[in-house]
């Protein structure tokens, strides 16, 4: 089976569409950066969405095909305060019954980036399985490090690996990893965070309601704990289902204050929070809900020096490509999820359907960095 390049772009203005999701034959895929994604030359029935744009659904294969932007948005003045922690809490609560909670594996893709002063620094693509107990997050295996209790990762294909170094010369102890690069993995966990953050005590908050048709609203929402923190984002909720199948959450960080830290020589330096935000989407097969994507991005995370300041960025987008039940307890072969577990594998010359930016091909063939390179360090 052949696979060709298409084109997601805006109908209107023919831009270039990214992270536009297409649903085909029970099988994932997203458009890139670049607008661009490799699919099957015999796919049809295609359901094409993006957030912002309406669905196509039943589209034959086509080598660009359009989406439409929506229209049919709230007016300013008609725009309507809604009670968006109740909605999270009801999603939360009644969780299993709307989302699929027994033991799975998906085929994904992952990719990571990390960038230094605005300079890609790793580029990590592979594809393997994701296995899930209930799809949910167990903090008290979490808490004991058994992460492998209820997720497991199995990389199949390390297809693209490289790294350059760091110009960071400051040295510390590593920190430990925090439960949420795990947590993050999981609309469960991600609802509960953001619900409970809405609750804290003097938090400032208020939902709108921006957009609304017969199965779904467009909510958006913002939590101010302090005047350092603010959280904020927007959500689609499915009413007849009552699911969340969309879910976007900035955290901005960069107004507190620098932390101070010592090095391994005892030498203090600062930190600089920055940051981020989380997208979670969902699609309905059968009468329920699965993941198809999850996209974590941060940026404007600083280390400051006495000479010298130091900026970083990173990305982690999972495509949950297609999946089957199961009643294994875990996967063969799994990584330490909680880990750079790249470091340790051998990349395949077989680099199957992965589609390049033109940023990461670049990045790829330039020459003057070293493709054999696994920094331990990321």
């Amino acid at each position: 089976m052949f696979s060709q390049k298409i084109k997601i772009i805006d109908a209107e203005t023919l831009n270039a569409i990214s992270n536009a999701r297409i649903i085909s034959t029970n099988n994932v895929y997203y458009s890139n950066d670049d607008g661009f994604v490799l699919l099957p030359e015999t796919s049809k029935n295609l359901e094409i969405s993006a957030y912002g744009y309406e669905t196509l659904k039943n589209q034959d294969y086509n080598t660009i095909l359009k989406l439409k932007p929506l229209y049919n948005q709230i007016d300013e003045v008609k725009i309507v305060s809604i009670d968006f922690q109740k909605i999270l809490k009801e999603v939360s609560d009644n969780y299993t019954d709307i989302y699929y909670n027994k033991p799975i594996i998906y085929d994904v893709e992952i990719k990571q980036k990390a960038f230094e002063n605005q300079e890609l620094k790793v580029l990590m693509i592979a594809d393997g399985k994701f296995w899930s107990k209930n799809g949910m997050y167990n903090s008290k295996d979490a808490f004991n490090d058994n992460f492998d209790n209820f997720v497991q990762l199995q990389i199949d294909n390390l297809r693209y690996l490289k790294t350059e170094p760091y110009q960071n010369f400051v040295r510390e102890k590593k920190p430990k990893i925090s439960h949420d690069n795990i947590g993050d993995l999981f609309l469960h966990y991600e609802l509960w965070r953001t619900h409970r953050l809405s609750k804290n005590k003097g938090a400032k908050i208020s939902g709108k309601l921006i957009n609304e048709d017969e199965e779904d609203q467009e909510i958006s929402y913002s939590i101010k704990t302090d005047s350092s923190y603010v959280y904020s984002g927007k959500f689609i909720y499915n009413k007849k289902d009552k699911a969340i199948t969309h879910l976007e959450l900035d955290f901005t960080q960069n107004k507190s204050e620098p932390r101070i830290y010592k090095d391994e020589n005892g030498k203090e330096f600062k930190r600089q929070l920055g940051n981020g935000i989380i997208i979670f989407d969902y699609y309905k097969r059968d009468d329920k809900y699965f993941p198809s994507k999850i996209s974590f991005k941060t940026k404007g995370f600083k280390t400051i020096t006495e000479s010298q300041t130091f900026e970083y960025s990173s990305s982690r987008d999972v495509i949950f490509k297609s999946f089957e039940t199961t009643d294994k307890k875990g996967l063969e072969n799994p990584v330490k999820i909680n880990q750079a577990y790249w470091t340790k594998l051998k990349i395949s010359d077989d680099k199957g359907d992965v589609l390049l930016t033109n940023e990461e091909q670049k990045f790829i063939t330039d020459k003057n960095i070293n493709i054999n390179k696994n920094d331990d360090e990321n």
